[in-house]
């Protein structure tokens, strides 16, 4: 009996002591956020002197990766394009002659086009972030954060220009024509000596 009344008197204090803290540290936090005026402008969002060194020091690395980003995302561009028009030549040349054709043809090639200039005007921006990154602009942290966003959705609408793409190649496949097998005749055996 005597040991559950001291673990009471335990339980008891720690409650206690909760309780006072939140009672006494919830209106100095309150005071705290009160003390800047309304209306004044937020805190300056620039580098601290040792993090500016410490990001002019990386600043060349930042952008030669920020810049190979670039580069393989217009490199992708180019590789879906072409396969774009290998499928657009391979229905005009091989598909049409033969008296086939898609009756959505037309929509599927202006869906490919749009979806291309969605990705080509989100790279321009992303491109323009590129260039304006600096260590000694106000904000560097938020504009590699706005990068970074810019090529998520860059790869969201590579994701779509290729399944543009893949809807077309599915529907040109479609109507190809099948090639014919032709008989090749099998060699003779030939007598060993």
């Amino acid at each position: 009996m005597l040991l559950h009344k001291e673990q009471m008197k335990i339980k008891a204090a720690l409650a206690t002591s909760v309780l006072s803290f939140l009672f006494f540290a919830f209106p100095v936090l309150a005071e705290t956020q009160s003390l800047r005026p309304t209306g004044t402008p937020p805190y300056k969002i620039g580098l601290t002197e040792t993090r500016l060194r410490s990001c002019q020091a990386r600043e060349n690395a930042v952008k030669i990766r920020m810049n190979s980003l670039l580069r393989m995302t217009t490199n992708v561009v180019e590789k879906f394009d072409a396969i774009a028009e290998r499928v657009k030549n391979f229905y005009t040349n091989t598909v049409l002659p033969t008296g086939k054709s898609v009756s959505n043809y037309d929509a599927l090639v202006n869906d490919i086009a749009a979806k291309k200039a969605q990705v080509e005007a989100d790279l321009t921006a992303a491109k323009e972030k590129l260039d304006s990154f600096t260590c000694k602009g106000d904000d560097p942290k938020g504009l590699l954060t706005r990068f970074r966003t810019d090529m998520q959705k860059i790869k969201t609408d590579l994701k779509n220009f290729r399944a543009s793409i893949k809807n077309l190649i599915v529907v040109v496949r479609r109507l190809a024509p099948t090639p014919t097998a032709t008989a090749v005749p099998s060699p003779a055996p030939t007598a060993t000596p």
